[in-house]
This record gives C-alpha cells, structure tokens and sequence, in this order.
C-alpha cells in the first residue's frame, strides 16, 4: 500500500502538466480544460521553434520555443479563450492586476511593458491574442511572426 501512495507521488510530482510562457512547453498527453486534439512542432531556420496545439473545442495555442525549450511567446485563437493563467504561468498575475487597472468593458486588452506584452481581443466564438517576453525573443526574431 505504502508503494503504491509513493508511487502516485512521484509520478504526480515528475508530471509537469501545464505550458507556461518563461517555463515549459505544453506536452502531448497533458489534459486540457476540453482536451488537446492535436500537437504539431516545426524548427524554423532562425533556431526557435513553434509548437501548435489543438484543442477538441478548436482553439489552437501556438507555443515558441527557445532551443533550450523555454517558452518565449504564446498566440492563440478559436471559439474559446484558452486558460490564461496556464499560459502565462508567473507572468499571469501582472496581467491579471493590469488588466483589472482597465476601465470596465469588452475591449481588446492591450499591455506592453519591459518585461511582458499581451494582447488579447475577440468575441464568443473568435478570440485570438499573444503574449510574449521581450527581453527573451531570439536575436533577428520579429514579434510580428507571433501569430
């Protein structure tokens, strides 16, 4: 019995199981709030790579990675807004208290600062936005590419 309890600990505390911008990349078997579909990974000429996850609902979050596999940046769009707090992992809470310095309303939410930008908009159906560390993007890198 007591292996067992062991057992589950480790294997709980070795499973990492969420993408977090600064940390690590989403993994295939990692249970989403609806479930991942899909996961493609492709390395571009420049060393970063993207991760594109796909979820059953349809909302696809792509992931750039660093060739040490942090996570720079993060853009996602589909029917359904993804788990902010998942994606932006630390950084969450900074966005959390300056989104919530905004006035009310549904707006586009907008926030460029030294240390983390994020952009997010859209409507029931159709929402897409991007997150990312400026001081972390690759040399040659344009943060247009974040999509």
């Amino acid at each position: 019995m007591k292996t067992a309890h062991w057992l589950l600990v480790l294997l709980a505390a070795s499973t990492d199981l969420h993408a977090e911008l600064g940390g690590r990349p989403m993994r295939g078997d990692e249970p989403g709030p609806v479930g991942i579909e899909a996961m493609r990974q492709s390395t571009t000429p420049a060393g970063y790579s993207v991760q594109e996850t796909e979820t059953e609902d349809g909302t696809t979050v792509r992931e750039y990675l660093l060739p040490t596999g942090e996570v720079f940046a993060v853009a996602w769009s589909g029917p359904r807004m993804p788990n902010l707090q998942r994606l932006l992992g630390a950084y969450f809470e900074s966005y959390r208290d300056e989104a919530a310095s905004r006035p009310p309303g549904r707006r586009p939410i907008a926030i460029d600062r030294s240390d983390l930008v994020v952009q997010s908009g859209g409507h029931p159906r159709a929402f897409h936005g991007r997150a990312y560390l400026p001081q972390r993007v690759p040399a040659g890198f344009s943060t247009n590419e974040i999509k």
